[in-house]
């Protein structure tokens, strides 16, 4: 499934920017641009949107004013240099706030809230075509590419401060900019379990579990204290 984009903003660089990030991602596709708020509404009535990039100030009608007209609005991100806006946006049930310059990994960060359904406004109302009831893969920039990994390859992921080193099947492990803390809201919960502050498995690949020792794939990964009722509740789920 591709997401239909509609970026909306006075100013060509940053119209520019968000066409050159969403181009990157293969399950995002750009359906068009526009300068104003009013353009805006007429392509969104016109075509099915799913993510709009919509800027904040603009001239005759703003981006929040513009939100405030539409009944059953598309997920929306939000784009601005100016951060006074930042808590009353929340009240429009956006799904983000990208505060001009941001760059792709700040971008990245806000789709995966959409592609993986986490914190994304409900749609039961909304006239759509089908989609998938869950995502199925996440996107990680490393080696200045876009890797796209399905969550059923990943073993487990190992942090490090502001990295995580993604242990995969068949592939060298791949250092990801993100904390781990972060990345594990994007993870479907079920498969994956927190048992480190140092690591996240994908349950799926556990071959044993011996005192506060986990073995994934020949590794023996540690479990701490903080940790172990993830590893207790997932042997009771299971049993």
């Amino acid at each position: 499934m591709r997401y239909q984009c509609l970026v909306v903003d006075d100013e060509p660089i940053a119209q520019q920017v968000l066409e050159k990030y969403i181009n990157q991602i293969d399950a995002l596709h750009l359906v068009s641009k526009c300068n104003n708020a009013f353009e805006a509404i007429d392509v969104l009535h016109q075509k099915e949107i799913d993510i709009l990039f919509l800027d904040i100030k603009m001239p005759s009608l703003s981006g929040l004013e513009m939100l405030k007209t539409l009944k059953n609005p598309p997920h929306v991100i939000l784009t601005t240099a100016f951060s006074e806006f930042g808590v009353e946006s929340y009240e429009y049930g956006v799904t983000d706030y990208l505060l001009k310059p941001f760059g792709f990994e700040r971008f990245l960060s806000a789709v995966n809230k959409i592609i993986l359904k986490k914190n994304a406004p409900l749609e039961q109302d909304r006239p759509r075509a089908p989609k998938s009831a869950e995502a199925t893969f996440i996107f990680f920039k490393a080696d200045k590419k876009i890797h796209k990994h399905y969550f059923r390859d990943i073993l487990f992921i190992e942090g490090s401060g502001n990295y995580v080193k993604v242990y995969t099947l068949n592939n060298k492990p791949l250092m990801v900019l993100d904390k781990l803390s972060d990345l594990q809201d994007k993870l479907p919960e079920k498969r994956f379990i927190r048992v480190h502050k140092s690591f996240i498995v994908n349950a799926s690949f556990i071959e044993t579990i011996e005192g506060n020792m986990i073995k994934v794939d020949g590794k023996m990964i540690p479990v701490s204290a903080t940790f172990k009722y993830n590893v207790e509740q997932l042997i009771k789920e299971n049993k």
